[in-house]
C-alpha cells in the first residue's frame, strides 16, 4: 500500500514550516509514520542550482531564469531527493509530509507568465513533467497557507535565520514578486481544490499558530477518517 501524500504551501513567510512541524508532531503521537520534508532540500547537493538561483548568482531579479527553466532546478532537486531519502517511506505506506512540493513550482513560477493561454500549457507541462516523467507522486491532500502579503513581509523581516542560512533570497527581497505569488497562489488553490487556511481573522489580525494548527489538522483528520 502507498503512503499518503500532505503537502503544505504557501508564500515566503506564511508559516508553512511551522505548521508542518506541529502536523507532523500530532500524526505521530495519533500513530502514524510520518516522514517529514521541506523542499528545496538545503541538506542536498541536489539543491545547489537553486541556491545559486535564489542567491542571485543568475541575476538579482527572481526573473532572471523564466518559468520553465527556474522549475528544472526545483523539480530536479524533488527527484533526486525522493529518489535517496523519500521512495522507501512512500512505498512502505507511510505518511510523507512536504513543506512545499511539486504545487510550489505552480505558485511562484506561473506568476511569471502574463499570457494567459501560456500559463494553461505551463501548468500542463508540470504536471506531466513532474508527475509523469520524473515519476514523483501525486499529493493526496494539499494545503495553502493563505497569509497576505504585508503579514508574511512582516514574518520573513522578523526571522533571523534563514533555512539556507544567508540573507534574504532574491524572492524575499521582491515584494512585487512576493504579492504575485501570493494572488496567483490563491487564484490556484480554488481552481484545484487546494484546502485554503485562511491565516487572519476579520480585524485582519494574524492568528494564533495554535488556531492556524487547530484548523489543519481538523482537516487531515477528516481526511484521513473517510480514507481509512
Amino acid at each position: 500500500m502507498k503512503g499518503i501524500i500532505i503537502s503544505i504551501e504557501g508564500t515566503d513567510g506564511s508559516g508553512k514550516h511551522t505548521q508542518q512541524q506541529l502536523l507532523s508532531k500530532d500524526l505521530k503521537e495519533m500513530g502514524y509514520s510520518v516522514f517529514d520534508q521541506s523542499f528545496p532540500n538545503y541538506e542536498s547537493e541536489s539543491a545547489a542550482p537553486v541556491k545559486m538561483y535564489l542567491g542571485g548568482e543568475f541575476g538579482s531579479d527572481p526573473n532572471c531564469l523564466d518559468a520553465y527553466q527556474a522549475s528544472s532546478l526545483y523539480a530536479i532537486d524533488r527527484l533526486c531527493t525522493y529518489k535517496k531519502q523519500i521512495e522507501p517511506h512512500y512505498e512502505n505506506g507511510e505518511i510523507i509530509l512536504f513543506d512545499r512540493y511539486v504545487q510550489s513550482n505552480l505558485i511562484h513560477q506561473t506568476s511569471k507568465i502574463s499570457d494567459m493561454t501560456e500559463r494553461e500549457n505551463y501548468k500542463k507541462f508540470i504536471y506531466d513533467f513532474e508527475h509523469n516523467k520524473l515519476k514523483l507522486p501525486v499529493p493526496n491532500l494539499v494545503f495553502f497557507i493563505e497569509m497576505p502579503v504585508e503579514k508574511s513581509l512582516e514574518l520573513a523581516r522578523a526571522r533571523t535565520e534563514y533555512k539556507n542560512g544567508e540573507e534574504k533570497d532574491i524572492l524575499e527581497e521582491d515584494s512585487t514578486y512576493m504579492t504575485n505569488a501570493y494572488n496567483n497562489g490563491l487564484s490556484l488553490a480554488k481552481e484545484f481544490g487546494w484546502t485554503i487556511i485562511h491565516c487572519t481573522d476579520e480585524y485582519n489580525n494574524i492568528k494564533s499558530i495554535e488556531d492556524i494548527h487547530a484548523e489543519i489538522m481538523k482537516e487531515v483528520k477528516n481526511f484521513l477518517n473517510n480514507n481509512n
